[in-house]
């Protein structure tokens, strides 16, 4: 790994402007890469921006990584395609990341219609749109890579996210599905699948009595960070990662790898 091994390569990362996506974004622009930010808050990643530009003129010899903001909502098709058949258009679009994402508390029986479309075209139908136009310019230019955001709850219901659940469980198919028609192509498609991260969506769910029923479920004893998320993203998109293809990486601590049979055999919470 060097600190450029995403020089000269062209990013769009969409839920850019907090949390995983930001913490991806500055990452990959850290190691070279001109990161295209998406996200509604023009003002936050106006910040990025900034941010990253004092991180490279800091850093020994600079990667030269820029994050260039554009504030759309994914939920937009037309206006999110054109952003990313505009961005293919500069030279090539190296590498996708779906990363914009919502998460309404309503159990099933509470889910309104407006609430599961909200959450499916963020989650999932926003995924798809851009990952289907990014791919069309990907094999077009010889291959690309696509990394997409789920989480654990695509393979585990956790209440009260009726809607939240499905969508992300329907974006690791999308993830195959990619991968698997567009593989020998030259494009990989995978997924990073976060157990709970700290972000500006989590921390205020975290009081004491969340804190001590959830945190033991962990086998790691703690939560993510989004950076340590990061850095899945960028192997997954990096040549380090030249074969693996349809891949759901769990990043959750060992969350879903199982449970304790016994409470006396299980290790202290802290």
């Amino acid at each position: 790994m060097t600190a450029s091994r995403f020089g000269g390569r062209t990013v769009l990362v969409t839920g850019a402007s907090s949390g995983i996506g930001r913490a991806t974004s500055l990452a990959f622009a850290a190691e070279g890469a001109t990161v295209v930010a998406v996200a509604r808050r023009l003002d936050r990643l106006e910040q990025l921006a900034v941010e990253a530009a004092e991180a490279d003129a800091e850093s020994e010899g600079g990667a030269g990584g820029r994050v260039e903001p554009v504030a759309l909502d994914v939920r937009d098709r037309d206006r999110l395609r054109a952003l990313v058949a505009s961005t293919a258009a500069r030279g090539r679009l190296d590498i996708l990341v779906n990363c914009a994402g919502i998460a309404i508390t309503e159990p099933v029986l509470e889910v309104s219609e407006e609430h599961w479309d909200e959450t499916l075209e963020t989650n999932l139908t926003a995924a798809f749109v851009a990952s289907q136009e990014a791919a069309r310019h990907m094999v077009t230019a010889g291959g690309g890579s696509i990394v997409n955001i789920a989480s654990i709850d695509s393979f585990l219901a956790e209440s009260p996210f009726g809607a939240y659940c499905p969508s992300k469980a329907g974006l690791v198919l999308l993830t195959r599905m990619f991968a698997t028609e567009l593989g020998h192509r030259g494009l990989r498609c995978n997924a990073v699948c976060p157990g709970l991260v700290v972000t500006e969506m989590t921390k205020d769910d975290m009081t004491p009595s969340f804190d001590a029923f959830y945190r033991p479920k962990i086998p790691m004893r703690r939560y993510s960070a989004p950076e340590e998320q990061a850095r899945v993203v960028l192997f997954l998109a990096s040549d380090d990662a030249s074969f693996v293809n349809g891949a759901t990486i769990d990043v959750d601590g060992g969350q879903l790898s199982g449970f304790w049979y016994a409470p006396e055999f299980a290790p202290p919470a802290d």
